[in-house]
């Protein structure tokens, strides 16, 4: 009897339970009918041999088995993906959809305009951009979900390719009738006095910051965990402690918040441009690519 076909729609089900938590929440998503998806987890399972999900009640959970089946699954759908954006794209830029991928500061702060840019020179491909941590952006680009990520600094994932786009410096933000806000600029050790602020785990603004003040020898216990830095600055303007941010993040008319160097030798970090290594990019992205080194 011949087994059950494998079809990326069915793979795109399978991960849509996985990254929704059950078959009711990824049929919702995926605007099919619960019974549906339950129909092709099933002819996954019977294609493979082996559970996918495990049933209590009305729950479902992935197996062991799933968990094994996952990156296969991403990077297959990332493939056929590109696939089908690369045939699309030999129209000449005339049709097709990018993904970006970034992490935070690029994402917010850098990287609209450039998609501007962009969107001017191509109005007929549609543009959108995925934020996240600079972690869960490298899995992306790893797995084939976006083609191009731009991140901050960070230890790659295997099968990752890096280039070197833009220069970051990092500076203390501080409240603008905070005693540091008069200072031209603040000593490491100072800051463990005060309350501080951090991105979440995961962050590379976070891991840069706490790499080089461990050189200084300086351990920084965060009084507040935020996920974004817009959180982070308006808690700052709050007068809730100081945090450490990128200078992109640090907004000219923003009057609530000072911006001060810390002393000693210059505090920099690499933004990155990151994307499969050995597999070519798509014409959209190549394109994309190139305006991004042009403006660097």
């Amino acid at each position: 009897m011949a087994k059950p076909g494998l079809t990326l729609h069915r793979l795109e089900l399978f991960l849509a339970v996985l990254d929704n938590g059950g078959v009711g929440r990824a049929a919702q998503a995926c605007h099919i009918s619960q019974p549906a998806v339950s129909e092709h987890l099933r002819g996954l399972e019977a294609h493979f041999g082996v559970g996918l999900v495990e049933r209590h009640g009305r729950r479902v959970r992935p197996t062991a088995a799933a968990r094994l089946l996952e990156p296969y699954a991403r990077q297959a759908v990332g493939l056929l993906r590109g696939a089908e954006r690369a045939a699309a794209e030999l129209r000449g830029l005339r049709s097709g959809a990018l993904t970006v991928g970034a992490s935070t500061t690029p994402g917010t702060y850098l990287l609209p305009a450039a998609l501007g840019r962009f969107h001017a020179a191509h109005p007929t491909i549609v543009l959108s951009l995925q934020i996240s941590d600079t972690g869960e952006i490298e899995r992306s680009v790893a797995a084939g979900q976006v083609e191009l990520g731009v991140i901050g600094e960070a230890p790659l994932l295997p099968g990752l390719a890096a280039e070197r786009w833009v220069q970051d410096e990092l500076v203390l933000i501080v409240p603008r009738g905070h005693a540091f806000a008069r200072q031209r600029a603040v000593r490491a050790t100072a800051i463990a006095e005060e309350p501080y602020i951090a991105r979440a785990a995961g962050s590379s603004t976070r891991g840069v910051a706490e790499r080089y003040l461990a050189r200084l020898g300086v351990t920084l216990t965060p009084a507040m965990e935020l996920g974004s830095t817009e959180a982070i600055r308006e808690a700052v303007a709050a007068g809730l402690g100081v945090a450490l941010v990128s200078r992109h993040a640090v907004l000219a008319r923003d009057r609530r918040i000072v911006a001060v160097r810390l002393a000693g030798p210059r505090w920099t970090r690499d933004l990155l441009i990151v994307q499969r290594a050995g597999t070519p990019l798509g014409p959209t992205a190549a394109a994309f690519r190139s305006l991004l080194e042009a403006r660097a």
